[in-house]
């Protein structure tokens, strides 16, 4: 292998653009266009980002919907996840905020569901993706990905003092499911 001596992209994997995929909407919660998305824990039905009885951001809603109304179920409307694409969110505050001098691939976290941090609060976040820097008028750049999102939350939340190597080993496996 050698360093490039002439201008030149490497080839591109997968087809353009974000991978899309429609997912059921939970009976009482309505879904903005834009919505950082997650799924709950116990029906995998999909809610705007909290930090509650939810799993990691799958995603941002490509419409609304809405399953306030009374009478309605679980499922009765579908909405659009864009995933594993970039998109710019409003910056947290104080210590919480990402700047230019923030490193590129940092850990972003979700605060609601179109602010992010850059700290957990000691787990009580969710990974939503990596930082990707700033726009002009101070929104943070994230590159949403559900599946590295998810093995950074599993990772946080193992113990810090396992006995022994097989120990961790059972920590992570186990973690995973």
């Amino acid at each position: 292998m050698a360093n490039l001596t002439s201008d030149q992209m490497p080839d591109t994997v997968g087809g353009p653009g974000p991978f899309t995929f429609d997912l059921p909407v939970d009976a009482g919660s309505k879904v903005y266009k834009g919505s950082l998305c997650t799924q709950l824990t116990a029906t995998g039905m999909v809610v705007p980002y909290s930090t509650a009885a939810a799993g990691v951001v799958v995603g941002v809603a490509d419409h609304a919907a809405d399953l306030t109304a009374a009478g309605t179920s679980d499922g009765d409307k579908r909405v659009r996840i864009q995933t594993k694409r970039m998109f710019a969110f409003t910056n947290g505050t104080a210590g919480d905020a990402f700047s230019e001098a923030t490193l590129i691939g940092s850990l972003v976290y979700g605060t609601d569901d179109n602010t992010v941090a850059k700290t957990s609060n000691s787990q009580a976040r969710k990974a939503v993706g990596f930082f990707y820097g700033m726009e002009s008028d101070g929104k943070v750049r994230v590159l949403v990905d559900p599946a590295l999102a998810a093995i950074v939350n599993v990772l946080q939340g193992l113990t810090d003092t396992p006995a022994s190597a097989d120990a961790l080993r059972d920590n992570i496996v186990a973690a995973f499911g």
